[in-house]
């Protein structure tokens, strides 16, 4: 199990399971990535996969739109719990002027 699944796992016993499921099927399984990084390329992989499916709009699309913002989300925690001063510099990697902006390639 990644430091990422452990992570997950370790937090989030009592999120609804398809919910954490999902999360969890999006990590990479990479276990040298930090957590915080793994988390966040688990959010940007789900997004990529609603956009390139042209997703979005259809009540299936909920969840996975769901669990990638709580990725997201927990990314930014596990990295406050690691380093509170890396926050800042996460959420520009990984937000909207960062990897998050690289996902509109795959638009249109």
């Amino acid at each position: 199990m990644t430091p990422a699944r452990a992570w997950m796992r370790g937090r989030l016993a009592d999120a609804p399971p398809a919910l954490l499921q999902t999360m969890l099927s999006a990590l990479p399984d990479d276990a040298a990535l930090a957590v915080p990084d793994a988390l966040a390329e688990g959010a940007l992989a789900l997004y990529a996969g609603l956009l390139r499916d042209g997703a979005g709009a259809r009540r299936a699309d909920a969840l996975p739109l769901l669990a990638a913002d709580a990725l997201f989300t927990h990314a930014l925690q596990a990295q406050a719990e690691a380093d509170p001063d890396g926050v800042a510099p996460l959420a520009e990697r990984i937000g909207a002027a960062g990897a998050l902006a690289g996902l509109e390639r795959l638009m249109g």
